[in-house]
């Protein structure tokens, strides 16, 4: 049997950029080393998920609730990940952007936090094995789009997540472009990865005909904002502010670019230059 891994790293975080440090570089084990891939192992399940068990509970929490109508299929499935709890502005954004969400008819939401003290349940602690499991939950019905929203520290091999196995790990993109595959399918799909050199996720695999993915970051570049006393990360709250306002998915970017590259150059910081992919199967997708 295969098992899906990530890759294992104590890691020191940053203050102002989305980034965190090894101790003593910035070496990263190649995503090679993190997964298998996702034509190897087409049944694998991470070693972190608990068999057969729903990502909630029989009664599940609010925040993880279904809101589509009864009896009538979900329009769109959305996770929200919230992949380190060293600073608030994580879990602001998701639970903002899930909170945003909730409001749109026929939804079907899950939300993910690495903060056990605030986590309804172990089940909803961000790690490997509950991103398996809540992607399957919101499209367990048959949802007619996936979304994913992700948030977090990260590095040149991926997106950390401070709380699987306990010790914290990165998510590689071809780890990602398996779950995406295994829950997703051929549905539309949009993921937005916001991290520092996020713009990884553009490899890989990831960019497929009926995706979108926005990230926050070239591959090379940090993001910036992960302080103590921010609200959002720039880029999260740049996309917040942009989301009322878009009417594509286009325009959200474009949007969200120009506001980020207004922080950054009131700052005089390196432009972290977030990054777009568009599909040819969803180039029109509609906003929920």
């Amino acid at each position: 049997m295969h098992v899906l891994r990530l890759a294992v790293l104590p890691l020191m975080l940053g203050l102002g950029a989305c980034s965190s440090s090894l101790f003593g570089g910035d070496a990263a084990p190649a995503p090679a080393q993190t997964a298998a891939a996702p034509a190897a192992v087409p049944q694998a399940t991470p070693e972190t998920a608990p068999a057969a068990q729903a990502p909630v509970a029989a009664e599940p929490a609010p925040e993880q609730q279904a809101s589509a109508e009864p009896g009538q299929p979900a329009r769109w499935g959305a996770l929200f990940v919230a992949g380190d709890h060293s600073i608030t502005a994580f879990d602001n954004a998701t639970r903002r952007f899930y909170n945003i969400m909730q409001g749109k008819p026929r939804m079907k939401l899950a939300r993910l936090t690495s903060d056990p003290a605030i986590a309804p349940s172990p089940n909803e602690i961000a790690s490997l094995g509950t991103l398996d499991e809540s992607l399957g939950f919101i499209n367990s019905t048959e949802a007619a789009n996936c979304f994913l929203f992700m948030t977090s520290h990260g590095k040149p091999a991926g997106f950390y997540l401070s709380q699987h196995d306990n010790v914290g790990g990165l998510l590689p993109p071809r780890t990602l472009d398996w779950l995406l595959d295994r829950h997703c399918g051929a549905k539309p799909t949009v993921a937005i990865i916001s991290a520092c050199y996020s713009g990884i996720f553009l490899t890989e695999g990831m960019e497929q005909p009926n995706r979108i993915i926005l990230t926050a970051a070239r591959a090379d570049r940090p993001s910036f904002g992960c302080s103590a006393e921010q609200t959002y990360t720039f880029y999260d709250e740049c996309l917040i502010e942009s989301w009322l306002w878009a009417y594509s998915w286009r325009e959200l970017h474009e949007k969200t670019t120009a506001c980020v590259a207004q922080k950054e150059s009131e700052l005089g910081m390196t432009p972290s230059e977030p990054q777009a992919y568009f599909g040819e199967a969803v180039a029109e997708l509609p906003m929920p």
